[in-house]
């Protein structure tokens, strides 16, 4: 593997963790040479894809990898707008351009090229140190996928509870009495982000009778009709009333894709 070193020069460890990414999601085989160029001030995934490979399109595919040395990661594509210096863009040697091969200098020869040609000759004499080079890579998406599902999940759980305390507030703003300083209503959340369901539970505080679904079906359900008009969050929809000992459930599901979830 050999790496673009002007005008930074690459740490050792960099370009081993580098050689070992791109040795694993090299389509033609963990063997293959790799090539890697640091990312500059102003550079695009565009403008590296069509200086190494003559074609802007290149990166979008699986065997051109942008990687994060410091974090030892792999960056997502759809992260391809926010890469940063520092960074390395590394493709399959087989894949470089003419114009590039060209304009390069003959050799490139420091300590972070020797140490990422000792890795690649480990991986092929010791069976393990290869199943590493394979294993690291898949260790690291599966802890970014994670983290991104569990931001998702933050997100979403927020948007709940957002949602749940402006309906019970709306809910109950009506029945609060003047001078009265007791709540009109009780209320829990119970929020199920997998399922994309929220349960917003009401009951009657203190010695009222309001809200139950016994007595006061038509008023309850027109009130729950009321305030989801008045939110306005198209975002949720409600589904059928239905009573849990005391408590009156409201229940609702999120309709927003994670394709959404950030634009909302």
């Amino acid at each position: 593997m050999r790496c673009d070193l002007a005008p930074v020069r690459l740490a050792a460890t960099r370009c081993a963790v580098a050689s070992a990414i791109v040795l694993a999601a090299a389509t033609r085989g963990a063997a293959e040479p790799a090539t890697c160029y640091t990312i500059q001030p102003g550079d695009t995934a565009a403008f590296i894809s069509l200086r190494l490979t003559g074609n802007i399109r290149q990166r979008r595919e699986p065997w051109f990898q942008i990687i994060d040395p410091s974090r030892s990661r792999i960056v997502a594509k759809s992260e391809y707008g926010r890469i940063r210096p520092g960074w390395l863009a590394c493709i399959p040697s087989s894949r470089l351009s003419l114009e590039w091969k060209r304009q390069r200098p003959p050799t490139v020869v420091d300590g972070a090229a020797a140490t990422a040609g000792r890795l690649r000759t480990f991986a092929q004499r010791d069976p393990a140190v290869a199943w590493w080079a394979l294993v690291v890579p898949v260790v690291m998406w599966l802890a970014w996928a994670a983290r991104q599902y569990g931001n998702r999940r933050q997100v979403i759980v927020r948007i709940m509870q957002q949602f749940g305390d402006r309906f019970i507030r709306e809910f109950e703003r009506p029945l609060i009495q003047p001078g009265c300083g007791e709540r009109a209503v009780e209320s829990r959340l119970r929020v199920m982000p997998r399922r994309r369901r929220l349960e917003i539970l009401l009951a009657p505080a203190g010695r009222r009778r309001y809200p139950n679904l016994s007595d006061h079906r038509r008023n309850v359900t027109y009130d729950v009709e009321r305030v989801l008009q008045l939110l306005r969050d198209e975002r949720f929809a409600g589904d059928q009333l239905r009573a849990h000992g005391r408590w009156v459930v409201v229940a609702c599901r999120f309709t927003v894709g994670s394709e959404q979830e950030g634009a909302k």
